[in-house]
């Protein structure tokens, strides 16, 4: 239900907070982790939002009672654009992306490549499982996502090739 996932997700977030910043007597680190946890927290606003649309008025906070509820387009629409603010800060969709080199050059190696290998794929995951509980999802989504991710894509090549610092190239 969302409140498991609402609990795991915070949980995700802390924890890779104190992990980005291990090193936290440097200025700079504790910059960057703050700026992580402050858009980490302003993305779980946006799911959380996300949820309470797609409860439309229920009160059940299961996934099968989201299923279940029946949502004007607008309404499901809405739900969506909140899950995908919320989600693709974690995903590091374009333009939601600024916090990824400064949290991936601030943490150490093995923690930058944990975030670029996992964590950024929770915010995928996170969009997809919120696109399951819509039963016919609008086809204009799938294109949102597609002029995103392809915008993400090209974007983020273009500014890998400039990047000579290991860690903000994974970002």
């Amino acid at each position: 239900d969302a409140y498991a996932f609402m609990v795991a997700w915070e949980a995700m977030a802390l924890a890779s907070y104190f992990l980005v910043t291990t090193e936290h007597r440097i200025p700079e680190i504790r910059r960057a982790g703050f700026l992580y946890l402050l858009i980490a927290h302003v993305g779980a606003i946006g799911i959380l939002l996300c949820f309470g649309v797609l409860q439309g008025g229920s009160g059940d906070y299961t996934f099968a009672g989201m299923r279940a509820a029946t949502l004007s387009p607008a309404w499901a629409s809405i739900g969506f654009f909140l899950a995908l603010f919320g989600f693709g800060f974690k995903a590091g969709i374009l333009p939601l992306h600024f916090w990824l080199p400064p949290a991936h050059a601030a943490s150490p190696a093995h923690v930058s490549a944990l975030m670029s290998g996992v964590l950024i794929k929770t915010g995928i995951y996170g969009i997809l499982r919120v696109t399951s509980l819509v039963p016919d999802p609008p086809a204009v989504w799938g294109d949102v996502l597609l002029v995103l991710g392809v915008a993400s894509a090209v974007l983020g090549v273009a500014f890998a090739l400039g990047q000579h610092d290991l860690k903000r190239l994974l970002a």
